[in-house]
């Protein structure tokens, strides 16, 4: 892609400022729900979460295909005569990747913001840190599955490889709202459940202070 004189750090320094700026706006999507008594637990959201993934990669896949389309290269970028030796991209602006990060940052919000969330408010209190440990292991369990990935993500496989994970994601958050969607509706009840937990648990160490 043609960089246009920017950085290429620089745009990969959108997916924070992404997050910092739509943070505030689903915040408000959650009052503004809440007010109305609109159901939107957290399945849905993790459920919601796995769509703009989803929807992410598709757009990926998307670019892929402009990039495909786009001389001098077209599907081997860099790879061609008139790439002059690897020095001339396919002309198309690096600047069409910005969409990419701010609907990423929308699923990583709704997402894995969700999950440790709930599973710090579900855990009994004397596992909230195992929980969380292994909460925090999917991330590397993702690291690891892109570590996987890595042998077919290249020219020009790349365009197949962002569909199939469009629709990969798309399927999991069907599957997953479909199996666990019951728990939206129980939420209450388990964060009430918890609270008697941490009570029981704080009258057992004041009488044993006793």
């Amino acid at each position: 892609m043609d960089l246009r004189g920017v950085p290429n750090d620089m745009i990969q320094a959108f997916s924070g400022v992404a997050c910092v700026l739509i943070g505030p706006l689903i915040q408000y999507l959650y009052n503004f729900l809440a007010h109305r008594k609109i159901p939107f637990g957290p399945i849905a959201r993790i459920a919601v979460a796995f769509f703009f993934c989803g929807g992410a990669m598709a757009y990926a896949a998307g670019v892929q295909d402009l990039i495909y389309a786009s001389g001098p290269c077209y599907d081997r970028p860099r790879a061609c005569p008139a790439s002059e030796n690897g020095k001339l991209p396919n002309d198309i602006n690096v600047w069409v990747q910005i969409p990419l990060y701010f609907i990423l940052a929308v699923g990583e919000i709704f997402g894995f913001v969700t999950a440790s969330e709930y599973a710090y408010s579900k855990a009994p209190p004397n596992m909230k840190t195992i929980v969380q440990a292994f909460v925090q292991l999917t991330a590397c369990a993702g690291s690891a599955l892109g570590m996987a990935l890595s042998p077919v993500a290249k020219d020009p496989d790349l365009l197949v490889m962002y569909a199939c994970l469009a629709g990969v994601m798309i399927l999991s958050a069907a599957l997953f709202y479909w199996k666990f969607s019951k728990y939206d509706k129980v939420d209450e009840e388990l964060n009430q459940m918890n609270v008697q937990d941490e009570d029981d648990r704080a009258s057992r160490e004041d009488n044993s202070r006793c």
